[in-house]
């Protein structure tokens, strides 16, 4: 799946999100949202968080995890909002929108090798990563890619304008100068040289009404 300037970037850009930051949120950017059902059954099936279910409270190595963040931190604060939101009122996490995708893997980039595999299923949960490693230089080469695209649209939009006029201007002449000869007697080869250079010395100059 191709990386759409209009789509991907220009929302971005024109909010002043710097090319560097739209290179790492398009290489982190799930290609759907991640439904937080998916979230709720790939931790709870992995036996990453357990759920008491007489008391609701919840245990296990991710929030064994979680506890070990220092109190406050930015990663303990997207992490509490992360598990609130997927075992809360939440829909889903917009990890395919700025800046969720970054935040949820920067939350998730500390987390212990064994529980990597856990976060790469649930991004899998999102439709996967289809734009990694994208680089600044990618962004700003699909700008000037789209900009040249639009030039070029645009020099043919004008040639063709441009033409029309001609094309409605040589009608007008040929109607003034050519056709009348059709239906006129005895026209010779002069009379078609004085009509077609009548033709060429006004077809800058319009008829003006």
């Amino acid at each position: 799946m191709s990386i759409n300037y209009q789509e991907d970037i220009k929302p971005l850009e024109d909010i002043g999100i710097s090319d560097a930051s739209i290179a790492l949120h398009l290489s982190l950017a799930t290609l759907s949202p991640i439904p937080c059902s998916t979230v709720r059954e790939v931790l709870q099936e992995s036996g990453s968080v357990i759920v008491d279910p007489a008391s609701g409270s919840k245990s296990g190595p991710l929030i064994s995890y979680y506890q070990t963040l220092a109190a406050g931190s930015a990663d303990q604060v997207l992490f509490a909002y992360f598990l609130q939101h997927s075992f809360g009122s939440g829909v889903d996490v917009k990890t395919n929108e700025y800046p969720r995708s970054i935040q949820w893997a920067q939350a998730t980039a500390g987390l212990p090798s064994s529980l990597q595999p856990v976060a790469l299923k649930i991004v899998d949960g999102g439709g996967g990563r289809p734009h990694p490693n994208v680089t600044e230089s990618d962004v700003v080469a699909h700008r000037e890619q789209f900009e040249a695209d639009q030039a070029a649209s645009q020099a043919e939009r004008e040639a063709r304008e441009n033409f029309d006029g001609k094309k409605t201007r040589y009608d007008e002449l040929y109607n003034d100068h050519i056709a009348p000869l059709q239906i006129q007697p005895g026209v010779t080869d002069a009379d078609w040289t004085a009509a077609l250079n009548s033709m060429a010395d006004n077809f800058s100059s319009p008829t003006v009404e």
